[in-house]
């Protein structure tokens, strides 16, 4: 009984929809990766408990390679405040990026931005919807700055505004794990100068040689830090990708695959709203070779073609419904194993089965697995 009970719930349609696979899919990580300063600068919003001066959004331009970050406090999300914080605050004081990064937020994807764009030749990317990991490093600096600014006295946490750049100063400033070095260094070719340097006396630097040879010298060991911090960048993202793939295994879809998407829209409150949508999606195609982001459509052409992500995707199984069965296509791979190294289907695209038909078609893979008196 406990198989047929197991067997049926596998199957409820009801339950599919309103509950998360265990253990979760976790697709392997893509990484954001830089190897010189500029070559990609990170943008995100996050928002605080509101300053003295009512300002309570924070602007975050962090520079992928060296780490080096600007926050900037505004009042409000438009992309008009976006786009002169940008020019202000990054591009007239640092220089222009390759590339901006964000994600799907109206206030990056507004014309006036994709504007600044096309005038500085900046390229425009953004991460999948509902996928914050697609622009990890902003979110990570954003949980860093939080844990700095809590360290405020209760007092001083109301005026976080006057001591924000003190904060910034100090994280550019101190060596960063991922590189090995500090985001200042790397950003600006030169060691900072802190209080405690003058201190130890180690506010000055010592060389012998005329300015020809300074820049010589000078460039080859900047040229030597970039090889360094572009080899750490990848180990480091070397030992992420291993970790995600431990935790969650190969996850990878097939085109013509079967799949329910996340559902993100919710009417109100979602306590006890469905995770997934009801209709299936199929699989057209896998973005960018090894990329964790699949281009879906509705089997039904209810809505249009979307880029989402993996974690945000539930292979659809063998589903009953109104007192059919629905059964997934399975992708032949090497004759008539699919990709599981299973036996495939006799069947080739999605079909609708009665519960008899269904149960015919299992047995003939898996004798006396479902009886019909199941369904």
């Amino acid at each position: 009984m406990y198989r047929d009970v197991e067997a049926f719930c596998k199957t409820c349609e009801r339950c599919i929809v309103s509950k998360n696979p265990h253990p979760q899919v976790v697709a392997p990580q893509g990484h954001l990766l830089a190897y010189r300063p500029l070559e990609v600068v990170a943008m995100d919003f996050t928002v605080l408990e509101p300053s003295s001066d009512r300002r309570e959004n924070v602007l975050i331009m962090t520079d992928v390679f060296s780490k080096f970050t600007v926050a900037v406090p505004t009042r409000d999300q438009r992309a008009v405040t976006v786009v002169k914080a940008l020019v202000k605050h990054w591009i007239q004081p640092y220089g222009v990026p390759s590339r901006i990064h964000s994600d799907q937020g109206r206030c990056f994807e507004a014309d006036v931005v994709q504007g600044l764009c096309k005038v500085y030749g900046i390229r425009k990317s953004r991460t999948t919807p509902y996928h914050a990991q697609g622009n990890g490093q902003c979110e990570r600096f954003n949980r860093t700055l939080h844990d700095l600014l809590r360290t405020l006295h209760p007092h001083q946490k109301r005026r976080w505004v006057e001591y924000l750049p003190e904060l910034l100063y100090v994280y550019n400033t101190t060596e960063h794990h991922s590189t090995g070095y500090s985001p200042y260094f790397l950003m600006f070719g030169r060691a900072p100068i802190r209080p405690f340097d003058i201190w130890l006396g180690q506010d000055r630097e010592d060389f012998e040689g005329d300015e020809h040879a300074w820049v010589v010298e000078h460039q080859e060991r900047l040229r030597w830090a970039y090889q360094q911090a572009g080899q750490n960048l990848d180990q480091a993202a070397e030992a992420r990708r291993a970790y995600a793939g431990h935790v969650g295994g190969d996850a990878s879809l097939l085109p013509g695959q079967l799949v329910y998407v996340r559902n993100r829209r919710f009417p109100g409150r979602h306590k006890i709203q469905d995770v997934w949508f009801p209709v299936p999606h199929k699989v057209l195609e896998r973005l960018g070779g090894d990329s964790p982001v699949y281009s879906v459509a509705p089997v039904d052409s209810s809505g249009p073609i979307r880029n989402v992500h993996r974690n945000e995707l539930r292979l659809c199984g063998p589903t009953v419904q109104s007192g059919a069965v629905i059964v997934p296509p399975v992708a032949e791979v090497d004759g008539e194993l699919d990709a599981n190294g299973e036996p495939r289907l006799p069947f080739d695209d999605s079909e609708r089965f009665s519960a008899p038909q269904f149960i015919s078609v299992v047995n003939q893979i898996i004798p006396g697995e479902i009886r019909e008196t199941d369904y």
